[in-house]
């Protein structure tokens, strides 16, 4: 049960779910998919007086734009399932959002961005939307703003959001090439680790996520399974540790999983 008096609100432009996120800074959050927000409401994690539902900003569009895809901060993981333009220029968004964890009961409902604003290390989309090289667009009191990912992501459940601001979209790279792995203990259960392999022309990366507060991108010039398991030891320098598992085990994992994402990658298997 939510055991605040809440004051809710559905904008209908950018600039008034901006004014609404000012005017009640501190105490007021962005309310989108709420797969996150609602469930810690609902254990008094959270003590707000006021949300800013994004619904009526619409933001749900998965489109071209430039040479980069563009993701509206209301686009479901069902909604990048169904995408056929994911499915061609970014097929490593689609995978991911296959094996999310808490499945049908989810997707329908909870978005790649609010996964992305939550910022919580033991998440498929952060590792993942850094992979791609996303840029993250901001619009706050003072209109739009853009971030790069890594520049957003400041650390485990820390974001570069400033008062009044609110994430409106992400663009990444289209990326035909790409491989993904994930270990977790079940089903239900977070992540442990994650990898999301890209070739880039001349250029293989690996993009840890789960592993340390923040995703780690290691450049692989190499490959071969002894090169790939020096690069991740030797890059993973912070492991993260939680309920899960300690860090300790997470960097002994780390050059597995980006192995097994870079053979996905060279097997070209997205499914």
């Amino acid at each position: 049960m939510i055991r605040t008096h809440l004051r809710y609100h559905r904008p209908d432009t950018p600039d008034d779910a901006a004014a609404l996120l000012a005017e009640h800074h501190g105490r007021v959050a962005v309310l989108a998919g709420g797969s996150q927000l609602l469930p810690r409401m609902h254990r008094g994690e959270v003590d707000l007086d006021h949300v800013v539902d994004l619904r009526g900003l619409g933001l749900r569009a998965i489109e071209r734009t430039g040479g980069r895809v563009r993701l509206g901060a209301m686009v479901t993981y069902d909604d990048a399932l169904a995408s056929a333009l994911l499915a061609e220029a970014v097929p490593l968004l689609p995978r991911v959002a296959r094996g999310v964890t808490g499945g049908r009961q989810l997707t329908g409902h909870a978005t790649l961005v609010g996964a992305l604003c939550h910022a919580f290390p033991g998440t498929d989309m952060p590792g993942a939307l850094s992979a791609l090289g996303a840029t993250v667009e901001l619009h706050g009191p003072d209109g739009p703003r853009e971030c790069p990912v890594d520049e957003f992501l400041l650390g485990a459940q820390s974001i570069d959001r400033r008062p009044g601001e609110f994430v409106a979209a992400v663009t990444v790279d289209g990326v035909a090439r790409s491989g993904y792995c994930k270990v977790k203990h079940a089903t239900g259960s977070w992540p442990i680790a994650t990898a999301s392999a890209i070739e880039d022309g001349d250029a293989l990366t690996v993009t840890l996520g789960a592993v340390q507060a923040r995703p780690l991108r290691i450049v692989i010039p190499d490959p071969t399974r002894s090169a790939v398991d020096d690069a991740v030891a030797a890059a993973v320098t912070a492991p993260w540790t939680d309920v899960l598992a300690p860090g300790d085990y997470r960097a002994r994992i780390a050059p597995v999983v980006a192995r097994r994402a870079l053979t996905e990658l060279r097997e070209g298997a997205h499914a």
